[in-house]
């Protein structure tokens, strides 16, 4: 199951009107979103006008989305109040901290009932999350095995949140890289790690542990999780 599909089945079920995409890059997971109003945050769109045109004849929801050329940091610290969003997909850098940061914004910007989708929780493989600062940056660590595939570590955010937001709801859908699901809630699995552990923590920790660590369900989960939101 693609990302794609997983946000739309989330807005469908909850009639979402707003939604909110951090790391739109070439607009593969934005552009398909069918939603009344959608809003799009990068600070180097890589999709060329034609096919922005070409999307809104595809979907017409594109004709009134939002396309705000900065980083999220600025975004959110924008001194112009930002309506609050029903769901979220954050795919912006792959880093630890800046995928907390955008988690932690988003949320102060979500509905009561909003769900937040995370992209690249579960790497396919240890070179795939290779902590680094950029895309470039980890090409450039030439790390053995690398195939081009990076998810960097935000499955560490995945690993805080569950050891330090008892308010909130956090697992992992096993699929597309692996797919966090982020709402408010009481959370069904504690995890306490504390954050120096983390901090030390490396995938190789987590390739034994990845049901515990990152509250991992099978895709079919969503399905489960679509009724009771």
């Amino acid at each position: 199951m693609l990302r794609t599909d997983v946000i739309q089945k989330i807005i469908d079920k909850k009639k979402a009107t707003r939604y909110l995409e951090i790391g739109v890059n070439n607009g593969d997971s934005f552009f398909p979103i069918e939603i009344a109003h959608k809003v799009g945050v990068d600070p180097s769109f890589a999709f060329s006008p034609e096919r922005k045109i070409e999307w809104v004849s595809k979907n017409p929801c594109n004709g009134t989305a939002e396309y705000i050329d900065a980083t999220s940091d600025a975004f959110f610290a924008s001194a112009q109040p930002i309506e609050k969003f029903d769901v979220a997909f954050i795919d912006g850098l792959h880093t630890y901290e800046q995928s907390l940061q955008d988690v932690l914004n988003t949320l102060d910007n979500l509905n009561q009932n909003g769900v937040i989708v995370m992209h690249d929780c579960k790497p396919p493989h240890v070179p795939a999350a290779c902590p680094a600062p950029s895309l470039q940056a980890a090409i450039d660590l030439n790390v053995p095995g690398w195939d081009g595939i990076w998810c960097g570590d935000v499955w560490k955010t995945i690993c805080h949140l569950r050891s330090n937001r008892k308010d909130l709801r956090v697992f992992v859908l096993d699929c597309d890289f692996g797919l966090g699901i982020v709402m408010k809630g009481k959370s069904d699995i504690d995890l306490n790690l504390t954050k120096a552990a983390i901090d030390a923590m490396t995938y190789d920790d987590v390739v034994d542990s990845k049901e515990n660590l990152l509250n991992l369900k099978d895709e079919n989960y969503l399905f489960e999780f679509l009724e009771s939101i």
